[in-house]
């Protein structure tokens, strides 16, 4: 720039590089940066060229002709480097005497954009070399009046532009020819400025918007360092591609970095004569280069030498979608240390193995891609059923459950949906949309994308998806495991490595593991149901898994090949009668399902490979059943009310067990007692019988059982002692035994468990408080019908002072009990207490603030409780307060500010509570806050007390009437749209039960209220304002329960 005119206008000395805010404010957009020394070049090639770039519709900065009137020019010129998409610096003679130029040079080699050299009457050389050369003058000069810091940034920007190759300009090739040069220019400036296309999307998304703006949010305030990567993981179907699309879209849009590619990774396209991998990687490097360099397929030449010059081009992002290798994302990104720093790749695949390995390499995260929710697949179904995302009046229930066989898979819904349209006459309402469900299951473009999933997987991996389809969806992973465990330790068949194959399924999406319900055995083996329903297909097609349902003859299937069958599931038939015959020729048998069967003839001839038995609803009114199944692992007989005779005094059926793992007698209520053959069960870990209500005792020999590690009483009503032998089992951890309501005594020696670690008891009488003070070792303890008298020993006797290893302490419908132990603060490692319809307790006793670990203090449904002490503020490491339905409940103490560490606190159903305590503004952790049914949220004081927090941000609002409001942090952990509603009764899971909603003005972020729609008079959530800091909740709609 022309030194001169800079002088003339020069501000008060500033950072260069700062952006001003009068420039900020400007809708002036840059695509170029003409970096130059106005008394060289100005008048000659630097005009031309700027002429020629506006002739090619780009947006130069010239800085003659783009100073604004008013602005100082440094302000302009530092602006405008900030904002430019692409810096050319022309070099000539005088170059280095301008600081003006060398300090623009330093800001544009940092800036991280794409930097073009021109070097107009130099040559490269003389910016290496500065002290001995053509610019050894200027810089003599330079160091009598700049820093040496200043100096040698100046000498390390030109060395830096010296070294740029593939995209420099030197006069001299030209031979003077500036017309020539000034055109090469312009081609590889408009190559670096080519506007990225958005990539082709369905117009009409449903349930993508959110989950493209949490993954945004991700990329931009969580995610540091050089290279960010995003994986996308879900099964087939599921929607990656298009959250991926949805993502690359939206920074098009906003121009954030500097190139772009989407790569889809078609493993379908190539044909069978190809070599997959190197044809793959090409075509998909082809096209990086393309989008990224801008480079004609015929020029390309080497990848490698284009690559290793990737970070000229200044942050990209890169998009590979549908990986099935790392090996496919490391012939495309080479070395991802090479991306110039603020670059983002995004991955998605099947397979969160894949993802994992590629994360290690940088900043990484991984999202999760689920179903749709019930709200968005009747949508997005009925959009392309209907044109609409309502169903008309006749069809809706109809259309509801079509949407619902679907599961919440996109993919699925579309393909139904669309099948559909134009089928709205009475006819197709009586015929063919009661068929859509289960033509879902037919449908060749949903199962063929499922199937090549399953393609993918090795036979061990095969093997288990079919057995968890066709058998185990729905079991204990634990408990599944030791079942595929049994058969590795044995030449049975090829399940060499059950542990390495259920992760593999895990990860490739194919499954996944519930804990919605609870934590213990490992969770629970579930998948989606059109992923159930191929592995039922695949399993009745090459005859290894036969699943009979009513109307359904499997035994065609069995008789085309019975040694094959590895699987027989007969659970959803019906009753009926089932020939022995059918067994004698199944010899591969491993797992067998017979729930509600009658067997005619002798059982002894079922194949000893089998390791699994499940005969719920067993119709045992002649003999029991003979079996010899040396292998068993795990043998299920609940609910079977009739099979008292097959527990006679001795049971050759257990004697024929010795490996049985699992035995399930849950509510087999014509019990009365067990065999003493039990004994004989050497390896049992599981006793399970819940709710034998007629069972009166149990054999002494149950003391033979040394491996067993769960025994489980609770609802065994007429149950009377436990056997002496019990404490004498080494391995017992978990024994559950209340609502044992006829049980006087136990054995006086209990305080021998001391591997017990889990207890269910009530605490009703002095003697189950005596038990309670003997388990030294316990970390749980649960006791239900609690009363004044238990805890009075308890107290007296210090008892609970011995229980030190306790981190879980729960009260359960005791409606008796009017007081806890004041002994409780001697728990100092409680890190859970939780109160559950304790009806008749009036306070909490002083020395619960002694509980210094405790994190989480539950209290529901107590409905005499009038106030919490004032030494609840004494619990430090509280960080989550539940206080749910204590109608009596009057006031919060003001000590409640001082949990410095609280992060969720939920007031539900308190309609007494008085308003709330000031000190709730120095809750400085808290991020959730949930307030239902206690009132007038503006008799409660909530507006008084939240411009205090940081989840309120700063809004300005000044009335909050209704009395539901919910306020959630930006950086909360668990996914709000599965929030859960209280009811006395029960929970509610928002997605699974929402009937009726409707959200007024849907934003990102924000709070909710509880209002009443004067339209409908129904009760609506309404978006009360938009905030920065939070985000969307959705709630079940009350009126809807």
């Amino acid at each position: 720039m022309d030194d001169q005119s800079l002088e003339l206008s020069r501000p008060r000395k500033r950072h260069r590089g700062q952006c001003s805010s009068s420039f900020a404010a400007t809708d002036v957009d840059y695509d170029v940066f003409l970096n130059h020394r106005g008394p060289d070049v100005k008048a000659g090639f630097i005009s031309h060229l700027d002429e020629a770039l506006r002739t090619a519709g780009l947006n130069p900065f010239f800085d003659k002709a783009s100073l604004r009137k008013g602005h100082p020019a440094f302000s302009s010129i530092n602006d405008a480097l900030e904002v430019a998409k692409i810096h050319v610096a022309v070099v000539s003679k005088g170059y280095a005497e301008s600081k003006y130029c060398l300090n623009e040079l330093v800001a544009m080699m940092r800036s991280g954009k794409p930097v073009i050299p021109v070097f107009y009457g130099v040559e490269p050389v003389d910016l290496r070399w500065v002290e001995n050369g053509l610019f050894a003058k200027a810089f003599d000069k330079h160091k009598l009046k700049r820093t040496p810091e200043e100096v040698e940034e100046w000498r390390d920007a030109l060395l830096k532009l010296a070294e740029i190759t593939g995209i420099c300009f030197c006069l001299s090739d030209y031979k003077g020819n500036e017309a020539e040069l000034k055109g090469e220019v312009v081609d590889v400036v408009l190559s670096f400025t080519c506007r990225d296309e958005v990539v082709p999307i369905e117009h009409h998304l449903v349930g993508v918007e959110d989950k493209m703006h949490a993954c945004i949010k991700t990329m931009e305030e969580f995610m540091f360092g050089p290279t960010r990567l995003l994986g996308l993981v879900g099964m087939g179907g599921i929607g990656k591609t298009t959250l991926a699309k949805a993502i690359y879209n939206h920074f098009v849009g906003c121009k954030k970095f500097q190139a772009m590619s989407f790569l889809q990774v078609d493993h379908n396209s190539l044909s069978i004569m190809e070599e997959v991998g190197s044809s793959l990687s090409k075509r998909l490097q082809k096209q990086l280069l393309m989008d990224i360099f801008h480079v004609p397929q015929k020029n390309q030449g080497s990848y490698k030498r284009w690559f290793d010059k990737i970070s000229s081009q200044g942050p990209i992002l890169v998009v590979l979608d549908d990986l099935l290798q790392k090996s496919e994302f490391d012939q495309v990104i080479l070395n991802m240390s090479l991306l110039a720093p603020g670059s983002c790749i995004i991955v998605t695949s099947r397979d969160r193995h894949v993802l994992n390995e590629i994360g290690g390499q940088c900043n990484f995260f991984l999202h999760e891609v689920r179903p749709l929710g019930s709200d968005d697949s009747r949508q997005l179904f009925n959009f392309h059923a209907f044109g609409d995302g309502e169903a008309p009046p006749k069809f809706k229930n109809l259309a509801n459950d079509v949407s619902k066989a679907c599961g919440g898979l996109p993919l699925a819904l579309k393909v139904v949906g669309s099948s559909l349209i134009g089928k709205k006459s009475d006819e197709d309402l009586e015929c063919i949309w009661p068929e859509a469900a289960d033509a879902l299951k037919e449908d060749a473009d949903v199962m063929d994308v499922l199937r090549w999933s399953y393609n993918c997987l090795s036979k061990q991996e095969k093997m288990m998806f079919l057995d968890i389809a066709c058998i185990f969806c729905g079991w204990w992973r634990d408990e599944a495991m030791e079942v595929w465990k049994s058969c590795k330790e044995s030449s049975c068949c090829g399940l060499r490595t059950p542990h390495k194959s259920l992760a593999k399924l895990i990860d490739k999406s194919l499954i996944f593991i519930d804990v919605t319900k609870e934590k213990q055995g490992g969770g629970v083996l579930a998948m989606h149901g059109l992923l159930q329903e191929l592995g039922k297909n695949v399993g009745m097609d090459d005859g290894s898994h036969i699943w009979v349902d009513i109307g359904t003859c499997g035994v065609e299937v069995i008789n085309q090949g019975p040694m094959k069958v590895r699987a027989l599931n007969l659970a959803n038939g019906g009753e009926h009668e089932v020939e022995n015959e059918y067994f004698t020729k199944m010899t591969n048998l491993h797992f067998l399902v017979l729930d509600g069967c009658f067997i005619n003839g002798d059982l002894t001839i079922i194949s000893k490979k089998l390791r699994s038995l499940r005969w719920r609803h067993m119709p045992m009114i002649q003999r029991p059943p003979i079996l010899n199944l040396i292998n068993l692992i795990s043998l299920d007989f609940s609910h079977s009310t009739k099979a008292a005779s097959f527990w006679a005094e001795s049971n050759p059926a257990l004697e024929g067990c010795p490996n049985l793992l699992n035995l399930d007698m849950t509510n087999c209520t014509s019990i009365i007692t067990l065999p003493d053959s039990i004994g004989q069960l050497s390896r049992l870990q599981l006793l399970d019988l819940e709710g034998c209500r007629n069972l009166q005792k149990l054999p002494s020999t149950i003391g033979q059982l040394t491996q067993l590690e769960k025994l489980r009483l609770h609802e065994c009503e007429s149950l009377e002692s436990l056997p002496d032998s019990i404490p004498t089992l080494p391995q017992l951890q978990h024994l559950l035994m209340y609502t044992c309501t006829s049980m006087s005594k136990v054995p006086e020696t209990m305080g021998l468990m001391t591997g017990l670690t889990e207890f269910n008891t009530d605490l009703a009488t002095e003697w189950h408080a005596v038990v309670v003070g003997q388990q030294h070792g316990l970390k749980d303890l649960i006791v239900y019908n609690c009363s004044d008298e238990a805890i009075t020993w308890l107290d007296r006797n210090s008892s609970l002072a011995h229980l030190h290893l306790l981190s879980l302490f729960t009260f359960r419908e005791c409606p008796a009990m009017s007081k806890l132990p004041h002994t409780i603060g001697l728990l100092t490692n409680l890190d859970w207490l939780s109160l559950w319809r304790c009806e008749n307790l009036r306070e909490l006793p002083n020395s619960i603030g002694q509980l210094k670990l405790l994190t989480g203090l539950y209290l529901r449904s107590c409905s005499s409780l009038k106030t919490l002490p004032d030494c609840l503020g004494a619990l430090t490491s509280l960080e989550q307060l539940w206080i749910a339905h204590c109608r009596s409940l009057t006031k919060l103490p003001e000590s409640i500010g001082h949990l410095s560490r609280l992060r969720r606190l939920y007031i539900e159903g308190c309609g007494e509570l008085q308003p709330l305590p000031e000190s709730l503004r120095q809750l400085s952790e808290l991020e959730l806050l949930r307030i239902l049914d206690c009132g007038s949220l503006e008799g409660l004081g909530v507006l008084r007390v939240l411009p205090g927090l940081r989840i309120w941000g700063c809004t300005s609002v000044t009335t909050l009437s209704g009395s539901c409001l919910m306020v959630l942090d930006r950086n909360y952990d668990s996914d709000p749209s599965w929030y859960r509603y209280d009811d006395y009764n029960q929970y509610y899971s928002v997605r699974g039960d929402l009937k009726e909603m409707r959200v007024v003005e849907a934003n990102d972020c924000g709070f909710l209220r509880l209002v009443q729609d004067a339209e409908s008079g129904r009760s609506i959530l309404q978006r009360v304002h938009k905030l920065n800091c939070c985000k969307l909740v959705m709630l079940k709609d009350r009126g809807a329960i």
